[in-house]
């Protein structure tokens, strides 16, 4: 049985532009695969990229790649027959704009899993480029056939469960963001040198001087890491990501945008989360605490400007594509979405208005009242760190 029929969709993008979608393999030489058993590999990468098209009556791409269907078993969720409203390897929108560039950076699944934000963001005139961070996912396809599944180590033990000292496990969830920082890095590496060969369909449309990050969860983490070690980066989006690495104590000048789920399970007396297994002592709960809510409210207090949003009804996996779709009633996610308070299709429309404004401001110069008025445009967000 499922929770959603398959009749339910993602949401059709809203933007003046078709949507196209390519993928690339990059491999980083300068870098090893840390997560790998053999130590001389390198470090190889999958990215997506969803950017502004020509219309084109095409077949849409398939939402995940038949390769790639493991992710969607490990999660629970049925993605059999669905579409995305992207075109594989469409041209270019024809305008010769070239646009801003925002790489993407989910945790522990695809960046196809963020296609309804990604498409959204696109057919508003933004590349995104999706990165898949290998290892962290169920699967990773490679284009030549291979396909390299999960290493526990690359989410660092975030699917539990909890166990051992929470100092070096809270380390170890560091190392994992400053990982996926260096990964977002060298996929900006590789979109200089693809920018200027004109034999790529994207040659000369990647705007660099625009670039941003944005993510989820420890993607989120990553984003800013990347944007506060790299002048390249100008603009960043945290998207309920808790900050491991040093952002989350120093903060990063810049424009961040902080959109936020609700986290009651922070509410309640640490003895009380211990009794109910939200974690293994009083003293991790408390330190994870400290952790979440000191360093959203660093990052606010420090960036120039900081904008911070919580949404009411929100969970974690609010921001990701699973509402919208059919889940079983094993999944992993069925319980984090029957929490969920909001409206799928509302959420999508609240994060995307806010990502469209803050990216307008920041990167195109463009007016955002929006983000001047946050509660009077959406009475379900709550401004400031929670």
């Amino acid at each position: 049985m499922t929770s959603a029929t398959a009749a339910d969709q993602l949401p059709k993008p809203s933007g003046q532009h078709a949507v196209g979608r390519l993928s690339y393999d990059w491999v980083d030489s300068t870098r090893t695969e840390i997560y790998a058993a053999n130590p001389e590999d390198r470090r190889e990468l999958v990215v997506f990229v969803w950017y502004p098209a020509r219309e084109h009556a095409g077949e849409l791409s398939p939402y995940l790649p038949q390769a790639w269907t493991p992710v969607a078993d490990f999660l629970g969720i049925d993605v059999a027959g669905l579409h995305s409203h992207a075109v594989p390897d469409a041209a270019v929108a024809g305008d010769d704009s070239a646009y801003p560039v925002l790489l993407l950076s989910p945790s522990g699944f695809p960046p196809l899993l963020l296609t309804a934000i990604a498409e959204e963001l696109a057919s508003h005139g933004f590349i995104v480029v999706g990165v898949n961070h290998t290892y962290e996912t169920a699967v990773t396809a490679f284009a030549d056939g291979r396909v390299v599944p999960a290493n526990p180590a690359a989410i660092g033990g975030a699917l539990g469960p909890q166990t051992g000292s929470h100092t070096e496990v809270f380390r170890q969830r560091a190392s994992v963001c400053e990982y996926k920082a260096a990964d977002l890095a060298s996929v900006a590496d590789h979109l200089e040198r693809l920018n200027s060969d004109r034999a790529e369909r994207l040659a000369g449309r990647l705007d660099l001087g625009r670039f941003a990050a944005l993510g989820h969860s420890f993607g989120g983490n990553a984003a800013l890491e990347w944007c506060r070690q790299d002048r390249r980066c100008r603009a960043a989006v945290n998207l309920d990501g808790a900050l491991w690495s040093d952002v989350g104590r120093v903060g990063l000048d810049g424009p961040v945008l902080q959109v936020l789920a609700e986290h009651g399970e922070f509410a309640v007396a640490a003895e009380d989360a211990v009794k109910a297994g939200a974690a293994p002592t009083v003293e991790w709960f408390e330190a994870e605490k400290a952790i979440l809510f000191g360093g959203w409210r660093t990052v606010q207090q420090r960036a120039h400007p900081g904008y911070t949003a919580q949404i009411r009804g929100a969970t974690h996996v609010s921001f990701m594509d699973v509402p919208f779709l059919p889940v079983t009633d094993a999944s992993i996610v069925k319980p984090a979405i029957d929490a969920t308070k909001i409206k799928p299709q509302r959420m999508w429309r609240i994060t995307s208005d806010l990502l469209l404004a803050f990216f307008a401001r920041h990167l195109n110069g463009g007016a955002a009242p929006v983000l001047d008025g946050l509660t009077v445009e959406y009475p379900e967000l709550t401004v400031g760190p929670p």
